[in-house]
């Protein structure tokens, strides 16, 4: 089921800076901060992530922004956490697993990948517009617990190093970093690394994928994997070619479990993120 987000009300609230956390809120400093914010917020208002117009809150959406959002909500496929037209039980399973059954366990997604979620993985992937991670992964904290609960930790997926170079950062460790902390589990970053610097996956087949990814991940401590429920964070799940080859990775070096949340994930005939 699918459902526009009308407010941000429902989101949790961002976790409090831990500096600020150790000052009395009756303090001299506390309430010098608290002024300071106050200025900054009127000389420069909060705007919307996504249509820029101003705003009460920081790190939000206007309210026709949210209205586009697709949020998705039960019922959902079990295994890959999509939406489904009707209610068949907790174990409910997509008629999709029949051709394309993933080899992670799970998979748990905020929305649905559209012109809005779009703009958002746009803005965190190449504008790097501050705030798009920190509501991105409150969004996320909502749907992904089931597969966070009991996670040990958070692998974001990695970037080969020429990739790393041209943008500068990898959203999925932004994701993963502003995650961590709203759902209880740590972040390993340098756990997993992209040795083969595949072609872009945009206009291939699941089989071509595939190939495309064929060796393309390596683990860095094999010991600290076994045993362990582990969690693949990203931004945007679209055939989950990519998921599937960092899973299969995994399991071979021993995980127990192998988990995926992302922000959006493709839904039926939507253009594949660029």
């Amino acid at each position: 089921m699918l459902l526009s987000a009308p407010s941000p009300d429902p989101l949790p609230e961002p976790v409090p800076a831990p500096s600020s956390a150790t000052v009395p809120a009756g303090s001299s400093r506390a309430r010098g901060r608290r002024a300071l914010h106050a200025l900054v917020d009127w000389l420069v208002p909060p705007l919307c992530l996504v249509c820029r117009k101003p705003l009460a809150e920081p790190q939000s959406l206007c309210g026709p922004c949210w209205s586009q959002m697709e949020i998705i909500t039960p019922p959902i496929c079990d295994i890959m956490g999509t939406p489904l037209a009707f209610d068949a039980g907790p174990t409910a399973r997509s008629p999709e697993l029949r051709w394309n059954h993933p080899l992670y366990d799970r998979a748990r997604a905020a929305a649905v990948f559209g012109p809005l979620s779009q703009r958002l993985v746009h803005q965190l992937k190449y504008q790097d517009v501050p705030g798009v991670a920190a509501l991105m992964a409150r969004l996320m904290s909502r749907s992904v617990r089931e597969v966070t609960d009991e996670a040990d930790f958070l692998v974001p997926m990695p970037l080969h190093r020429r990739r790393l170079a041209e943008r500068r950062f990898n959203q999925a460790v932004l994701l993963a970093d502003a995650l961590s902390p709203l759902v209880g589990v740590p972040v390993r970053r340098r756990l997993v690394a992209r040795v083969r610097d595949t072609n872009k996956q945009i206009g291939l087949s699941r089989h071509e994928r595939a190939n495309n990814l064929h060796n393309a991940f390596r683990i860095a401590d094999p010991d600290a994997i076994a045993g362990r429920r582990v969690v693949i964070v990203d931004d945007v799940l679209t055939t989950g070619a990519s998921a599937d080859a960092l899973a299969f990775t995994l399991r071979a070096a021993g995980a127990r479990s192998v988990g995926v949340a992302v922000f959006a994930r493709v839904v039926g005939n939507v253009r594949e993120p660029a």
